[in-house]
C-alpha cells in the first residue's frame, strides 16, 4: 500500500491563502464575471458570431449593475421581475425609435416613474436603475437593428444568462454574503476603536473637535455597515424572524450593535481627564486597550469571513490586567482631586471590560442571545404599501421626486441634442448622464471627475491597445477582462471603473469594424453628458444641503431625544434590548450619520451655496458629543432601586426632554426666540452635580451623564437661533 503523505507547511499556507482570496468580496464576485463573460465570448468566437457579442455583453452588464442580494426564493422573483422591467424597457426603445416625439414623451415618463419605483426599497431602485441602462443600451444599437426581436432577446439573454449563473453561484455559497457584510461591520469597528484611541493620547491643551468630527464620520461608516448586514439578514428573515444557518450570524450582529454603543459612548470631557492625568500611564493603558480590541474586531472580521471560529487573543486580556493595575496604583495615592476623575476612569474600564468579554463570546454568541431576537422588518411587502410608499414621495420635498424630475428632464434634453445635431452615436450622452446624475452635487461632482478622467484614461490606453493587438482572439481577451476589471472596481474606485469600461467599449465595437470610429464620439458625448448631469443638480430643483441643513439637525435632536427616553424608561424596569429600544438606537445613529454625511457634502458645492461652516461643524461636535453621553447612559443600563433618585432622574430627565423638544422646533419650524419660561428648573443642575459619594456608583454614573447632556443644552440652543435666523433671513 501506498503511504499517505503529509502535507506541508507550505503546502497548508498557500491553502490558507487562497482560502482568504475565495473569501475576499471583490475577488469572489471578479471570478463569476470572469465566468460569465467567457460564457458569452467563447461561443460567439467559435460560431463567429461577432454581432452578437456587443448585445449579450451589455445584458450581462445591465443585469450585474441591476441585481441585489436575497435568498433564493426572493432572488428568482427579483430576476423574474428585472426580466420583465428589461423587456418593457428594450422593446419600448424598438418600437418607438423612428417616432422622436412619441419617443421622447416615453423616455421622459419612464425614466420619472422608474426612478419613483425606489421608493418601495433598494431592490427596486436596483431594478429601476437597470431597466434606463437597458433601454439606452437598446438606443446604442438601434440603428443597426433588423427587426423588432433580434436586440432586445440579445439583451435579455445577456442578462437571463447572468442571472443564471448568479443563481448557481449564491445556491453553492448561500451565506457568503451575510459573512462578507458582518465582517465589514468589525472591520469598521475597528477603525472606530481605533479613532477612540486618539483621544486618550495625553497632550497638553487637548483640543477634541478635529477627534469628535472624525469620530462622526466613522461612526457614520460603521452605521452604513451595521444597516447594510441588517439588510442582508432581513433579506434572509420571514418579516424579521431570522433562522436556520443565519441565526448564529443573527446573534452575532446583535453583539456588535451592543458594542457599537459601548464604543461610541463618552463618560466625560476627555480634554479634563488629559489634564489631570497627562504625567500617569493610566490614558495610554486605555489607549493600548483600545488599539488591542481593534486589532481583535480586524481578526473576527477575517474568521467570519474565512467562516473559522474565532479565537479570541490574549493580548487585549494582558491590556486589561494592566490598566487594572494602573488604576490600583492611583487609588492607593488618595489623591482628593482625583477622586471624582477616577470615577470616570473607573466607568470607562467597566465599559470596556464588558466589550472584552463581548469579544470573547463572538464564538458563542447564543450566550448573550436576546429575548426578542426579531429584526425591524421595513419592506413593504404588499401593494397597498408600495402604492403609499410612491404616493408619500410625490412632492418637492422628496430628495427622490426631485431626482425623478431632473433626471427625467436631463434624458430627454440629451434626446433632443442628439435628433436636434443629428449625432450617431450620441446615446453615450444619455448614458453618461445616467452614470453622472446622482441625487445631490456633490456625489454628481465626484462622479463627473472620475467619469472624465476614467474615460480619457481608457481612450489613452485603449487606442494602443487597438493597434498592438489587431487580432480577434486577443481583442476577447482585453474585452473579458476589461469586463471583470470594471466589476472589480466599480464601488472602491469609479475612474479605474469608468477607464476599464471606455477599453471594452472600444474592443466591443472593433468587433465591427468602428474601433476607431468611436473615440472621438465617445469623448464628445462623455462631456455633453458629464454637463447636463450637473445642469440638471444645479438648476432643477436644486437640493443645496445649507437649505435643509437645519431640518437634517433637528431630525438628529429629535431621535436623539427618543433614544434618551427609551433609556431613562429601562431604569426603571432594567435592561432590556427589545425591539423599540433597538429601533429608537439605530435611528439616533443612523440621523447622525446624516448629519455628517449633510455637513460634508455642503463643503463640496460652490461657495456661496455654503453658510455656517463653523456652526455646522460646532454643531455636528456637539451632537455627536450629545449621542455618545446618551450611548454611555444606554450601555449602563440597570434598574435604580432607590425611589428618590429616580425621582430625580425623572426630573432631571424631564427638563432636558423638555429643552430637546425646544431645540427640535427651533431647527424645524425656524423659531428665533422660542419660549423656554416653562422649561427651567434651577434645582435640576445643582442636584445633577452634587451627587453623594455614598451613592451607588451605577447611580452616580447616571447622574454624571445627565449633568454632562444639560451644559451642552445652552450652547445648542444659541447654535440653534442662528441657524434660524439665517433660515428666516
Amino acid at each position: 500500500m501506498l503511504s499517505q503523505q503529509p502535507i506541508s507547511r507550505s503546502q497548508v499556507q498557500i491553502f490558507s491563502q487562497l482560502r482568504l482570496y475565495w473569501a475576499n468580496k471583490t475577488i469572489n464576485y471578479s471570478l463569476l464575471i470572469l465566468v460569465t463573460l467567457l460564457g458569452v465570448v467563447i461561443p460567439a468566437w467559435y460560431y463567429q458570431l461577432n454581432s452578437l457579442i456587443i448585445p449579450l455583453i451589455l445584458g450581462v452588464i445591465a443585469a450585474a449593475l441591476a441585481e441585489s442580494d436575497d435568498k433564493f426564493t426572493g432572488r428568482l422573483k427579483a430576476v423574474i421581475l428585472t426580466l420583465i422591467c428589461f423587456a418593457i424597457a428594450s422593446f419600448s426603445i424598438e418600437v418607438l425609435f423612428n417616432t422622436p416625439v412619441l419617443f421622447a414623451i416615453g423616455l421622459f415618463v419612464s425614466t420619472f416613474g422608474f426612478i419613483m419605483l425606489g421608493a418601495i426599497g433598494p431592490r427596486y431602485a436596483s431594478i429601476a436603475f437597470g431597466s434606463l441602462l437597458i433601454a439606452i443600451y437598446a438606443m446604442l444599437g438601434a440603428h443597426e437593428s433588423t427587426n423588432l426581436w433580434f436586440q432586445p432577446l440579445m439583451l435579455l439573454s445577456g442578462a437571463a444568462w447572468y442571472y443564471l449563473m448568479s443563481m448557481i453561484w449564491s445556491a453553492f455559497w448561500p451565506m457568503q454574503p451575510v459573512q462578507q457584510s458582518l465582517a465589514t461591520v468589525f472591520l469598521q469597528l475597528a477603525n472606530y476603536l481605533e479613532s477612540k484611541s486618539q483621544l486618550f493620547h495625553p497632550v497638553t491643551n487637548l483640543t477634541p473637535q478635529p477627534h469628535r468630527i472624525e469620530e462622526a464620520r466613522l461612526n457614520a461608516a460603521t452605521v452604513m455597515a451595521l444597516n447594510t448586514c441588517k439588510m442582508t439578514l432581513l433579506n434572509r428573515s420571514k418579516r424579521g424572524h431570522v433562522d436556520g444557518a443565519s441565526d448564529r450570524f443573527l446573534n452575532i450582529y446583535f453583539l456588535a450593535q451592543d458594542i457599537h454603543e459601548r464604543i461610541s459612548s463618552s463618560h466625560y470631557r476627555y480634554q479634563e481627564l488629559s489634564d489631570h492625568f497627562e504625567r500617569s500611564d493610566v490614558l495610554f493603558r486605555f489607549k493600548y486597550l483600545l488599539e488591542s480590541q481593534a486589532k481583535a474586531c480586524r481578526e473576527i472580521a477575517e474568521s467570519i469571513r474565512l467562516g473559522k471560529e474565532y479565537q479570541h487573543s490574549g493580548d487585549s486580556v494582558i491590556a486589561l490586567d494592566e490598566l487594572v493595575a494602573s488604576l490600583d496604583h492611583l487609588q492607593q495615592q488618595e489623591n482628593k482631586q482625583w477622586r471624582s476623575l477616577l470615577n470616570q476612569l473607573n466607568y470607562l474600564f467597566n465599559n470596556l471590560a464588558t466589550v472584552e468579554k463581548q469579544l470573547s463570546n463572538v464564538s458563542n454568541p447564543d450566550a448573550n442571545k436576546l429575548e426578542e431576537d426579531v429584526l425591524d422588518d421595513t419592506e413593504a411587502h404588499t401593494l397597498k404599501a408600495m402604492w403609499l410608499r410612491i404616493k408619500s414621495n410625490c412632492n418637492r420635498h422628496s430628495m427622490l421626486f426631485r431626482h425623478a424630475v431632473r433626471m427625467s428632464i436631463a434624458l430627454t434634453v440629451g434626446y433632443g441634442i442628439i435628433q436636434g445635431f443629428d449625432i450617431e452615436r450620441g446615446y453615450w450622452i444619455l448614458l453618461t448622464t445616467l452614470f453622472v446624475c446622482q441625487p445631490n452635487y456633490s456625489a454628481t461632482r465626484q462622479k463627473l471627475v472620475a467619469r472624465v478622467i476614467g474615460t480619457l484614461a481608457g481612450l489613452l490606453i485603449g487606442v494602443p491597445l487597438l493597434t498592438f493587438f489587431p487580432s480577434q482572439e486577443s481583442q476577447l481577451v482585453f474585452i473579458v477582462i476589461s469586463g471583470v476589471a470594471f466589476f472589480a472596481f466599480r464601488l472602491a474606485n469609479y475612474g479605474y471603473a469608468t477607464g476599464f469600461i471606455t477599453v471594452l467599449v472600444l474592443f466591443c465595437f472593433n468587433q465591427l469594424g468602428e474601433g476607431y470610429a468611436v473615440v472621438l464620439p465617445r469623448l464628445a458625448d462623455t462631456l455633453v453628458g458629464c454637463a447636463l448631469a450637473v445642469g440638471a443638480v444645479a438648476f432643477i430643483l436644486p437640493d443645496w444641503q445649507s437649505k435643509r441643513l437645519h431640518r437634517v439637525m433637528a431630525d438628529a435632536i429629535g431621535s436623539n431625544r427618543h433614544y434618551l427616553a427609551q433609556i431613562i424608561g429601562q431604569y426603571r424596569v432594567g435592561k432590556k434590548d427589545n425591539l423599540s429600544y433597538r429601533i429608537a438606537r439605530r435611528d439616533a445613529h443612523n440621523q447622525d450619520a446624516n448629519l455628517t454625511n449633510a455637513i460634508s457634502s455642503m463643503l463640496a458645492e460652490p461657495g456661496k451655496y455654503r453658510s455656517a461652516v463653523d456652526e455646522s461643524f460646532r454643531f455636528l461636535t456637539l451632537s455627536h458629543a450629545l449621542l455618545s453621553y446618551i450611548s454611555a447612559l444606554g450601555a449602563h443600563r440597570k434598574r435604580i432601586e432607590s425611589e428618590d433618585t429616580h425621582q430625580l432622574v425623572l426630573d432631571a430627565h424631564r427638563v432636558i426632554h423638555q429643552h430637546l423638544e425646544t431645540l427640535f422646533n427651533q431647527l424645524n419650524d425656524h423659531c428665533e426666540n422660542c419660549d423656554m419660561s416653562d422649561i427651567e428648573d434651577p434645582n435640576v443642575e445643582a442636584r445633577l452635580s452634587e451627587w453623594r459619594e455614598e451613592d451607588d456608583s451605577s447611580v452616580r454614573m447616571v447622574l454624571q451623564q445627565l449633568y454632562l447632556i444639560y451644559r451642552m443644552l445652552p450652547e445648542l440652543h444659541s447654535l440653534a437661533t442662528k441657524f434660524a435666523v439665517r433660515v428666516n433671513h
